[in-house]
């Protein structure tokens, strides 16, 4: 073979090791994003970031210089606890990192110790991603978990020891708003943050429950005493109503009498008027003499029987009227 032929066989080669090279490269410069992650773009050689775009789930086309660093997309958790334990009952948790951390050790309002147990889960928004990664860079779960310690610290300090026995909701719902506003400040959400339980030692355990039993006999006297009150003014308003009533009854019993009084009254004089007119009427009919009139009178009412019959007595000396109506002997 003559020094062309072996020129182009060299020139051959050389081309299929650049194109292998090339594909290599162009293979190489795709990088993959997994499902539940999302990541942003890095150049290997200056350490600059395109913050310009967050990548999700797929393959993109990056470069040979440039890498993903990438991040979750779900829950993340945090556990203060000894015991480890994660709770998926309700199947609506899917954490992506988890961090343990001990126990918290927090003091109450009194400066008494006492062991908190509780998980935290929280998201970082795509939206924040990039700041989110010009604060932490990729070593933000330690500080995320210090972070949170602190501000729970803090937030077992504004309550008593009473208080974190008996009002569990109340200081779970607190260290909620606390958190949150503190992870908000970190660029991330909190999802969820589940009281595990808080420890006291004995000897504190044992004073609280003799603290709580003192104030339940406390607020069942209290109750006692205000049923009692209650009774005594059902008792005060049946007296009263009983005294009203009789009051009413005596009144209608007084103005009854006076009624039936004047009726009769008013009875007896219509009795006497009507009694006189027809007696008048007679005279001017019979054309009787006034002392014949009173014979007649008295002829009748001798001759009447029966209890309760009327006798009219007096009889004016013109003849004009009666002058007295009497009642029955």
């Amino acid at each position: 073979m003559n020094s062309k032929g072996k020129g182009v066989i060299a020139a051959a080669v050389m081309i299929c090791v650049v194109l292998f090279i090339g594909m290599c490269l162009f293979i190489a410069s795709f990088s993959i994003v997994e499902p539940t992650y999302m990541a942003i773009s890095r150049n290997k050689m200056s350490s600059r970031i395109d913050d310009q775009k967050v990548y999700f789930e797929g393959r993109h086309f990056l470069g040979v210089a440039n890498e993903f660093i990438k991040y979750p997309m779900g829950w993340q958790l945090v556990e203060y606890t000894d015991d480890n334990v994660y709770d998926n009952s309700t199947g609506q948790v899917d954490f992506i990192c988890k961090i343990e951390e001990a126990p918290l050790d927090a003091a109450t309002s009194e400066g008494l110790t006492v062991s908190v147990e509780l998980s935290l889960y929280f998201t970082i928004p795509p939206q924040q991603l990039i700041n989110f990664y010009t604060t932490y860079s990729t070593n933000y779960q330690d500080s995320i978990a210090n972070e949170c310690k602190k501000v729970l610290k803090d937030c077992v300090t504004k309550f008593t020891t009473n208080e974190l026995f008996s009002a569990r909701v109340n200081i779970s719902n607190t260290m909620r708003d606390y958190v949150g506003k503190a992870l908000s400040r970190r660029r991330c959400i909190l999802q969820k943050l589940l009281l595990r339980g808080i420890t006291f030692s004995d000897s504190l355990e044992n004073e609280i429950e003799r603290s709580v039993v003192q104030d339940q006999s406390k607020t069942q006297e209290e109750f006692k005493g205000q049923i009692r009150q209650i009774e005594a003014e059902k008792d005060a308003l049946r007296k009263n109503y009983t005294e009203l009533i009789n009051r009413v009854v005596s009144e209608a019993d007084r103005e009854a009498t006076v009624i039936i009084q004047q009726a009769r009254a008013e009875a007896n004089s219509l009795l006497a008027q009507s009694t006189a007119q027809a007696w008048g009427t007679y005279q001017d009919t019979t054309g009787l003499e006034a002392s014949d009139l009173l014979k007649v009178q008295w002829a009748r009412s001798l001759g009447a029987s029966g209890k309760g019959d009327t006798i009219v007595l007096g009889y004016d000396k013109v003849g004009s009227g009666f002058v007295q109506p009497v009642k029955s002997v």
